[in-house]
């Protein structure tokens, strides 16, 4: 295809050579500029590496479930050696697309360059391993994580002509839904929180193609384990829930001014929330301390305590609404649930529905009543969380004219597979 895949194929030829020939037999030399890596010195240890994570199926055989631990390098290299051909096909084909509408790569290098000093080293490192594992090119690996940021970044108004073509129409523009319901508003007294992503990208890749959840171990004490719900190569977090039943959902909001790429993309603060919080009061002294970006909203809920809280995050403000108060900004307002803490693009269609079904909801009411009504043509992943069982079901579009919520669900119990893994290490 395109530069990147003429690229790889050069390297892994060369590499592929060096492994099989003379005294390079069964040897990696660590300062080749082709290899790269200076973290993986032989094949064993390579070996050793790889032996750390776990590739499976869900129970459905629909998506993939990756068990990752180790380093933050290691982790990276695991998913990228493991899952190498579906991360190269996956990023390979979002990058050569995205490139034939912005034109330039010079736009995606200085885009991460601008994040790049707000990025948490261990993320800097994953990066390097996914890159080094899948054996793509790094600024690849760099740019795909760089896109959120900038499909959301207020500048984009300059181009906006370009952004709607790339999103192939105005009703495929980056908004979301959330909303959490708690043991008052619901049929069998269990808290669900759903995360509705329209954000369109099955016009544009084959992420949908790819679905992977991927549990990670850090070490011993250096966070708490996760599920990122998301797509083989991308290692943000828009989607995920942790082992302390801490959930995840955010939505973008507006264009206010002040709107920079200079600060903490907001997949890698969500990646903080998964590794670090173990409480609301933790999700918010992380989302208030990280650099902001661009205008957010995030609603994540705590299943220990049956609690959520929807935020509202921009350059200049960090405001708190709990379950039951009336959320109202300049251009909109939802009016208070019992029981209930929502937010999102069809304002009047969630009142109505949250309202007509609460106290009835269960999860097939809100997977096959609500997700549908309140989702956007651009509906493009789907989580119902069960936070108090650490347990979900999620599914994405089936391809570019196919909304996720029309898509058979797929059920994964975290806390059960967690346990399997860990017992096995």
């Amino acid at each position: 295809m395109k530069l990147a895949r003429s690229l790889f194929g050069l390297a892994s030829l060369l590499v592929s050579s060096s492994l099989v020939t003379g005294c390079g037999y069964l040897r990696i030399d660590p300062d080749h500029y082709l290899f790269r890596s200076d973290v993986i010195e032989s094949v064993e240890q390579e070996k050793a590496i790889v032996a750390k994570a776990k590739l499976e199926w869900t129970a459905d055989g629909r998506a993939r479930v990756l068990y990752v631990s180790g380093t933050p390098y290691e982790r990276g290299y695991q998913q990228g050696r493991l899952l190498r051909e579906e991360v190269r096909e996956n990023l390979l084909y979002l990058y050569d697309k995205v490139l034939d509408k912005y034109h330039f790569e010079e736009l995606l290098d200085e885009s991460y360059e601008r994040q790049r000093p707000f990025i948490p080293q261990e993320y800097v490192d994953e990066m390097q391993g996914l890159a080094h594992g899948s054996r793509l090119p790094l600024r690849v690996v760099h740019a795909i994580h760089a896109l959120p940021e900038i499909t959301e970044w207020g500048g984009k108004r300059k181009y906006k002509k370009l952004i709607k073509e790339m999103m192939d129409g105005v009703l495929l523009g980056t908004s979301c839904s959330n909303f959490a319901a708690n043991k008052t508003a619901t049929a069998d007294g269990k808290m669900y929180t759903v995360r509705v992503l329209d954000w369109g990208l099955h016009r544009l890749s084959k992420l949908h193609e790819y679905p992977l959840i991927t549990v990670t171990v850090p070490e011993k004490g250096e966070g708490i384990a996760s599920a990122n719900i998301g797509w083989a190569g991308f290692l943000g977090a828009v989607s995920g829930m942790n082992a302390e039943g801490i959930t995840l959902g955010e939505m973008g909001y507006g264009d206010p001014e002040g709107e920079t790429m200079r600060g903490r993309p907001m997949p890698f603060v969500l990646r903080d929330v998964l590794t670090y919080a173990k409480s609301l009061k933790d999700v918010r002294k992380i989302i208030k301390e990280a650099p902001p970006t661009n205008s957010f909203v995030f609603l994540m809920s705590d299943g220990k305590t049956g609690d959520a809280e929807l935020y509202v995050r921009d350059r200049f403000r960090f405001e708190v609404f709990k379950a039951g108060k009336d959320l109202e900004d300049k251009s909109k307002k939802f009016p208070a649930i019992p029981g209930i803490v929502y937010g999102g693009h069809y304002q009047e269609k969630m009142t109505s529905k949250l309202g007509e079904t609460r106290g009835t909801m269960t999860p097939e009411i809100i997977m096959n009543e609500v997700i549908p009504y309140i989702a956007m043509p651009s509906n493009f992943q789907n989580v119902l969380y069960s936070p108090n069982d650490l347990s979900f079901w999620f599914t994405n579009a089936a391809g570019p004219k196919a909304r996720a919520a029309e898509q058979p669900y797929t059920f994964y119990d975290f806390k059960s597979g967690l346990r399997s893994f860990e017992a096995g290490k």
